[in-house]
């Protein structure tokens, strides 16, 4: 990599560390809120979920203003507006629909921030490294699960739930600033506004594919990080602490998955990724629904590793396959588009979840449900195994 364009990575990643650790830290969050407020199981979905409705509803116009007014800004934006409504959520949180409110808002900030990266990656790098470019933001997501839920333990245990949200609030608009003082605007030709529509882009299976399977696939990769701490420390009786040792191995393994994917599928699996994709869906369903069964802690990490290194593997190569398959021009809309099916999956999954749990008093059922979503998101992309050159046209 360039010089200039190793700082911007490193500074992307630093953004993603925060968005994720955000969502890393509500899972045990949930914990002194239910406590606080006396709300019900079903009622702590909703705020996992309403966070995910928004980031939703607006994937697709902040990858339409993606490729309008150049990512930079929307990096800076995105960073900007996810940190002032968690440090509200934090400050201002004195009821249950004021948390509903801030989280709904959070997600607004959340859903400008992987688009505009993925927009990055395209304008600035070649076809053959942009999977490990965008491998390496993707392991943001296991730096912050590893390093998270003990970062989100000492927090929560010394400065509360509120402060933690307060202080990550805090660093995501210091580190918008960095950004903007540090990262070079895109040039002109990078700005260009696609003239392909997002009708289009809804036509091309490639696209309608890959936004099924990833929605599937962040269903039991937000359902465990919103209720997998809630699991162990009230169904396995493990202590809070013990609790985040057992998610910091499953960030491990999105950590090592995210980086080790990015290169084994740029050198060894050019034009086999949906192959990819499916074998290690159904190798993920497999170890996610062996983690129910895991009374101890060490056994628990093990398969949560595995579990969440499979899971990892099949979601970067899903979601750097656009990059090779779509013109760069469209690349903010489609990958706006296809990430709004994974940020759907994490609107559906909390709800459903607390809803399985509610009714069952158990989490049983919400593991085969977290299983089932794996197998279907192996299944929505066998059709991609056709010749790409089928399935990559984007014309009007």
């Amino acid at each position: 990599m360039k010089k200039n364009h190793s700082l911007m990575i490193f500074l992307l990643f630093l953004g993603y560390v925060i968005v994720y650790i955000d969502k890393t830290v509500m899972g045990f969050a949930l914990l002194p809120i239910e406590k606080e407020f006396g709300v019900s199981t079903q009622q702590l979905g909703y705020i996992t979920g309403i966070f995910f409705l928004s980031y939703s509803l607006f994937q697709i116009p902040a990858g339409w203003l993606n490729d309008r007014i150049g990512f930079r800004t929307m990096l800076v934006a995105s960073l900007c507006l996810l940190g002032g409504f968690a440090l509200c959520f934090g400050v201002l949180g004195l009821s249950f629909g004021m948390l509903i409110v801030f989280r709904f808002l959070s997600g607004i900030g959340h859903s400008g921030y992987p688009c505009s990266c993925a927009k990055a990656v395209v304008t600035n790098f070649s076809i053959e490294k942009r999977t490990f470019a965008q491998s390496i933001l993707l392991s943001s997501a296991g730096l912050a699960m590893t390093i998270g839920p003990m970062v989100a333990v000492s927090a929560l245990t010394h400065i509360g739930w509120r402060g933690s949200f307060a202080g990550l609030g805090l660093l995501a608009c210091a580190v918008a600033i960095v950004i903007f003082m540090l990262v070079q605007k895109p040039p002109v030709a990078a700005k260009t506004a696609s003239t392909v529509s997002y009708r289009t882009l809804l036509k091309n299976p490639t696209v309608v594919l890959l936004f099924v399977s990833i929605f599937c696939i962040n269903i039991p990769s937000y359902g465990l990080m919103a209720w997998l701490p809630k699991f162990l420390v009230q169904q396995r009786h493990m202590p809070l602490e013990t609790s985040g040792l057992v998610i910091a191995a499953g960030g491990l393994g999105i950590w090592i998955s995210s980086l080790g994917t990015g290169w084994l599928v740029g050198k060894y699996f050019q034009g086999r990724e949906p192959l990819v994709i499916v074998a290690c869906a159904i190798a993920s369903a497999l170890c996610i629904f062996t983690i129910y069964h895991m009374a101890s802690p060490i056994a628990a990490s093990v398969f949560l590793f595995l579990g969440q290194v499979f899971l990892m593997g099949s979601f970067v190569t899903a979601f750097t396959l656009p990059m090779k398959r779509l013109p760069v021009e469209t690349m903010g809309a489609a990958i706006g588009l296809i990430n709004t099916g994974g940020t759907l999956g994490g609107f559906v999954s909390p709800i459903v979840m607390g809803y399985l749990i509610g009714i069952s008093q158990d989490y049983y059922t919400t593991f085969i449900f977290l299983s089932l979503s794996m197998i279907c998101a192996a299944l929505a992309v066998i059709p991609l195994m056709a010749k790409k050159t089928a399935l990559n046209t984007v014309t009007e």
